[in-house]
Order: structure tokens, then C-alpha cells, then sequence
């Protein structure tokens, strides 16, 4: 068995612990293993290296999230499991693995923490956007309406997120405007924005023309800082 274990290298919802721990014990156990340090960046930017992670079994967070995330690559069959919320030996014994049947060595876990600690922490500069969960999307165009960075198109009748690149690092907002709660945010700190089946996050949807006046009015100040020069 071939697994893809994401790191989420920028953010600290996985323990690092725990990957190194996973990582050890599923090679130990004969599997082939992977890490990758950002699986956000990869289906935003590099889909030859998506298709290939597609073929095998991924373990990064909530399930939902991995699915609206590698659908939008492009890669509508995949199997994952959640390490965000589960523990090493949870994730091992979906795998088919006992933890107490596999020994691995202090050198060994060492050697995948050595991996994760030399992966980049892009901290407010990673890969952030939103992704559809396409089984509940009513395709009403709210959040076309809604964002002011223009990083959703309406594609033969459907809305896509066409422009993730655009997306202002850590808002959530237009999640907040969906009315059938089909945005998620895969690095937001809670759910059911990020994927997660808990319900941490208010229900209550905000006012849109606010939000939309807020994110305007920040994107505006963002702006105003980049033309001011040092010689101003």
C-alpha cells in the first residue's frame, strides 16, 4: 500500500508527533510512504503531482475537506483518512495496522520529524482558498456576488473557484454567505467551515452586505499600503 500523509506544514491543526509516529509505523508495517508539506499548494498549483497522489491513499484532514479539495484538481476518486482529529494509531488501524504489533525505533521517527521540521512554514503566505462541496451546492451564485477578489467564475452554469490565488489569507467570509453551507475552507481553525462534522462555528450567518463592506474596505487599505513608496 502506497499512503500520502500531508504535514500542513504552515498551520498546526496536525501534530508533527503524530505524522513522524504515523510515517515510522506505516513503513515499518511495508507500506510506501510520503510526506508532502502542503496538499493545499499542490492542487492549487501542480496537478501532474495531484494525479499521481490521487493512486494513492491520502491522510490529511477531515475527509469532506479532502474531497472538495482534490475534486477541484480534478481527482474525483480518492480515499483519505483524518489525522486533524484522529490520532496515529486511530489512522493506523483503518489502515490495517496495530500499532502494539509494529516496532519502530527512536531513529526511526527521528528521521520522518528531521523531514517535517525542514518543510517551509509559509505562516500568512500559504495556500489559502475556498473549495465546494459540490453534493450540496444549489449553484445560486451568492458567493459570485458576495467576493470582491473575483475568485469564483461561473462556468457553464456552475459555480467554480477560478481564481484561488486571490483569495485573502485567513477570510472565511463568503462560507459565512452560502446559504446551503457548501464553502470549505480546509486550513480554517473550525467547523463545519473547514470540513469537520462538529458544528464549532455559529451557525448564524452574518449580514452579507457587511461582510461585503469589510472585506472591500480591507482590500482597499491592502491596496493604498502597496502604492505608498518608500520615498513618499
Amino acid at each position: 500500500m502506497k499512503i500520502t500523509i500531508c504535514a500542513c506544514s504552515s498551520r498546526t491543526f496536525i501534530d508533527r508527533s503524530e505524522v513522524a509516529k504515523l510515517a515510522a509505523s506505516a513503513q515499518q508495517a511495508g507500506m510506501e510512504v510520503r510526506l508532502v508539506s502542503d496538499l493545499c499548494e499542490l492542487c492549487q498549483n501542480r496537478a501532474e503531482a495531484v494525479h499521481d497522489i490521487a493512486a494513492t491513499t491520502l491522510v490529511a484532514c477531515h475527509p469532506k475537506a479532502v474531497k472538495s479539495l482534490m475534486a477541484f484538481a480534478g481527482e474525483d476518486h480518492v480515499q483519505s483518512f483524518d489525522l486533524r482529529s484522529q490520532s496515529a494509531d486511530e489512522v493506523l488501524e483503518k489502515l490495517g495496522v496495530k500499532s502494539k504489533e509494529v516496532e519502530t525505533s527512536p531513529a526511526d521517527t527521528a528521521s520522518w520529524m528531521q523531514q517535517l521540521e525542514a518543510m517551509p512554514r509559509l505562516l500568512g503566505e500559504d495556500a489559502w482558498y475556498p473549495t465546494l462541496d459540490k453534493d450540496v451546492c444549489a449553484e445560486c451564485g451568492k458567493c459570485l456576488e458576495f467576493c470582491p477578489f473575483g475568485v469564483y467564475e461561473m462556468v457553464e452554469d456552475r459555480i467554480r473557484v477560478v481564481h484561488p490565488q486571490r483569495c485573502k489569507n485567513n477570510c472565511p467570509a463568503c462560507a459565512r454567505t452560502c446559504p446551503a453551507g457548501a464553502i470549505i475552507f480546509p486550513k480554517y481553525d473550525r467547523s463545519p467551515i473547514n470540513g469537520g462534522e462538529e458544528r464549532q462555528e455559529s451557525a448564524v450567518r452574518l449580514d452579507a452586505k457587511e461582510l461585503y463592506a469589510q472585506t472591500l474596505r480591507e482590500k482597499l487599505a491592502s491596496r493604498k499600503i502597496k502604492l505608498v513608496t518608500p520615498n513618499s
